[in-house]
């Protein structure tokens, strides 16, 4: 349920409709609707002045709300709402110019759309009461491998470690591999620095190249330049939800005796040609933070894609013991286990995903067709038979656009809009500078100096993602 839905109400609902909204929003007042239309406000002030003088609690609320309810546009700027609100006025609806509601602002809450929240409507709070009820809250229960069945399955059918978080299950998977120091991993500049990390962390030497200027994606003629005699495997980022050419990486690997690493954090659901990602490489890691495509608030899960890496993979996340023979520690291994609870979000999370991604579509195309006629912005482009995750709706200001991206953020959220710059290019980043090999990373950087990305909450309706659109236009024509 969005925000809206429990401050709105018809004029013709009664009293006692108004009192149950009240209860559940816990702010004191409603707001009268006609048809999309604000007409009015009503506050428990007004309700119980109303019954005290006699009124029926099946009266409608229009023969009792003010009609005088103060508002303000949509987009108004922070300080302007502070300007309005005082302790009698707490709370004020934000509409657009035909009086729709578009949203809500208090003093805790002025930014109208967030870049990306969580929804989390579905069986989350049974399961996890479920696991506090049984005292099965910690790394094992049967939440944990009921989520790793269901990660497996929408990976195509690798075996699954459900790990903490994304960050620990690439390293776990680097680890299983046996990559380690002296061994080189090429890896594109243009991704977050958890991929990095992991590389160093595992011992080895990032290898960073450059992407293609289209998909984002790692470049792979950078890629066969790269290569050396120390080099062991390619990390193939699905950045931004969008497929890498995995024919191709593999081919490459293949030749060279390589492994492939999928770092599918942000890609959960993309295919390409049907298959989904996570099944091509030797092991893929997916993430599951509160932000990605569904969350188990942190959490992450390495997929192993050959029978042989399960044993491995399965005792180095679980302190190096012996399976067979507990406390006996046969490797040097780690704590990256996913405890019961999270992995109770995230089968219900599971659950929603086909809903999720029909809205998340819903919301890429709307982004699409306001945007791409105004000649102002550039596109990320997927293969031929690719369909990407749709996980963070980002684009690139056009090469002729005057004004700056971070320009441009900081007048979106001035206009009540949170938006979010791209990642910087890896071979800018001073803590892996003694610890990367870096080549010429000319589209990462241009890339990186031109984009950002929008709100893409599967809440999102479509006059709310119109809105966005058009504001973002007008911000950068003028």
């Amino acid at each position: 349920m969005k925000l809206l839905d429990n401050f709105l109400i018809s004029k013709t609902s009664t009293l006692l409709d108004a009192i149950k909204a009240i209860e559940i929003n816990s702010s004191g007042i409603v707001f009268t609707t006609h048809g999309s239309k604000l007409v009015g406000s009503l506050s428990d002030g007004d309700i119980r002045r109303a019954l005290i003088s006699g009124a029926s609690l099946n009266e409608p609320c229009q023969s009792h709300h003010n009609v005088n309810v103060v508002y303000m546009p949509i987009g108004s700027s922070d300080q302007d709402i502070h300007a309005v609100l005082n302790d009698d006025r707490k709370i004020i609806p934000l509409v657009d110019e035909d009086l729709k509601v578009l949203d809500l602002a208090n003093r805790y809450r002025l930014h109208n759309f967030v870049i990306m929240e969580p929804c989390l409507n579905g069986n989350e709070l049974s399961y996890v009461s479920d696991c506090i009820k049984s005292n099965w809250i910690s790394s094992q229960g049967k939440y944990v491998s009921k989520f790793e069945s269901e990660v497996s399955r929408l990976a195509g059918g690798g075996s699954c470690l459900a790990t903490s978080n994304g960050t620990t299950a690439l390293h776990l998977g680097l680890e299983t591999l046996g990559i380690g120091r002296g061994d080189e991993v090429i890896v594109p500049s243009f991704t977050f620095g958890a991929s990095v990390n992991a590389i160093i962390h595992a011992g080895a030497t990032p290898v960073i190249v450059d992407i293609d200027k289209d998909t984002w994606n790692i470049d792979l003629d950078r890629i066969e330049t790269a290569i050396t005699s120390k080099t062991k495997a390619i990390m193939a980022v699905h950045i931004y939800g969008n497929p890498c050419d995995m024919t191709a990486i593999n081919k490459i690997a293949k030749a060279r005796d390589l492994f492939v690493v999928e770092d599918c954090a942000e890609a959960l659901g993309a295919t390409i040609n049907g298959v989904p990602v996570g099944s091509f490489g030797d092991v893929a890691a997916f993430s599951f933070f509160a932000n990605k495509v569904i969350t188990c608030g942190e959490g992450g899960a390495l997929v192993l894609n050959s029978p042989t890496l399960v044993d491995r993979g399965a005792e180095l996340r679980d302190h190096g013991m012996d399976k067979s023979n507990r406390y006996w520690h046969t490797r040097v291994g780690y704590n990256y286990r996913m405890t019961n609870m999270q992995a109770a979000v995230g089968l219900a999370q599971t659950e929603q995903l086909p809903l999720f991604m029909e809205k998340r579509e819903i919301i890429w195309k709307t982004y699409r067709s306001c945007l791409e006629d105004a000649g102002l912005f550039e596109f990320q482009q997927a293969l031929d038979g690719h369909c990407p995750s749709r996980w963070l709706y980002t684009i690139l200001l056009g090469p002729d656009v005057s004004k700056s991206s971070t320009l441009v953020m900081s007048e979106l959220k001035n206009a009540g809009i949170e938006s979010r710059p791209v990642f910087y290019p890896m071979s800018q980043m001073p803590s892996f500078k003694n610890h990367a090999v870096t080549h010429e990373d000319n589209s990462a950087i241009n890339i990186s100096s031109r984009g950002f990305s929008l709100p893409s909450s599967v809440s999102l309706t479509e006059s709310e993602v119109e809105y966005i659109s058009s504001t973002l236009i007008n911000i950068v024509n003028y």
